[in-house]
């Protein structure tokens, strides 16, 4: 795959077709287990199929899709783009589905996905899916799992303190940790709260504010993609050094005690390399503090 792929879908690789009927089952799709004959009907009659060549760039990575994909034939790649190459994660087979971190995060996508080779997918439309969800809480439930798995799946493929785990461990721990969520305006944590863990920043932005004893809120820092939180805390084990605020929509990584066992036992190596990193992000922060004459008993 080559990493100038077409930014856009390639119209003359597609063919829509009258509305599919009832192609979307629980038979066919075991992720539609569950839901009401009514639910399955609406799904049906906002669903078209759409046949599509091999080698077309279906949803963009940076793109938000709005509408959900089911794979009715054929294999389908899921690919991120890291420096100048697309790098595949995994790919799709008949009865899989994409398109769930659109419907349910309304951000711009991790990943790209391609047809590995001729396919029939089934195309379902925004406004029926938003319904399901809100007759079907179970649906959403089994959405909001397979996203949670797919982006610390991604999280963890592209960043450079996880890219030595051999793809089996990445997956497992992508099936065990858990993925958080915060809208633009929610607090994470507070100044003096007791640590829950370490945030890894996956996707969104937040203010580090910083209390002084003139009891002055001193915005210290904007940490985005990739960077962490709570680092304080993690290294000397008491109260947190600075409050955090969401001023995007957040997605999160919480790694606990328990998490950081899990990392340790699964791949050691990787444990190493991500304590590291979290000590020099610590180390920076007491520096910040000192240097701004904000603490001065770290």
């Amino acid at each position: 795959m080559s990493s100038d792929t077409q930014e856009y879908l390639d119209l003359s690789g597609i063919n829509g077709t009258a509305p599919v009927g009832l192609a979307l089952s629980e038979q066919a799709f075991p992720i539609l287990k569950g839901l009401s004959p009514l639910s399955l009907r609406i799904l049906n009659d906002a669903s078209r199929i759409i046949q599509v060549s091999k080698g077309v760039e279906v949803l963009h990575e940076g793109d938000i899709s709005r509408d959900l994909y089911f794979v009715k034939q054929g294999k389908m790649t899921i690919a991120k783009k890291i420096g100048s190459q697309v790098k595949v994660l995994t790919q799709l087979k008949a009865g899989d589905v994409y398109g769930e971190f659109g419907i349910l995060r309304k951000k711009s996508r991790y990943t790209s996905v391609y047809t590995a080779q001729a396919s029939e997918i089934i195309r379902v439309e925004l406004s029926a899916v938003q319904q399901v969800l809100d007759a079907d809480p179970h649906f959403k439930v089994h959405l909001e799992d397979l996203l949670c798995q797919r982006v610390l799946d991604s999280y963890l493929f592209s960043h450079p303190i996880f890219q030595s785990l051999p793809s089996e461990k990445r997956v497992e721990l992508s099936n065990k940790l858990s993925l958080n969520f915060y809208d633009c305006g929610e607090r994470l944590f507070k100044q003096g709260d007791k640590p829950s863990g370490v945030y890894l920043i996956i996707s969104g932005e937040v203010e580090v504010y910083y209390l002084n004893r003139k009891r002055e809120d001193i915005l210290l820092e904007v940490r985005r993609d990739n960077d962490l939180l709570g680092e304080l805390a993690a290294k000397n084990g008491e109260a947190l050094a600075y409050s955090a605020n969401a001023t995007s929509d957040l997605d999160v990584l919480l790694l606990t005690p328990t998490s950081m066992k899990l990392i340790r036992e699964t791949h050691l190596e990787t444990f190493k390399k991500l304590e590291q990193y979290i000590n020099k992000r610590a180390e920076r922060t007491v520096a910040r503090l000192k240097e701004d004459n904000h603490q001065t008993n770290i």
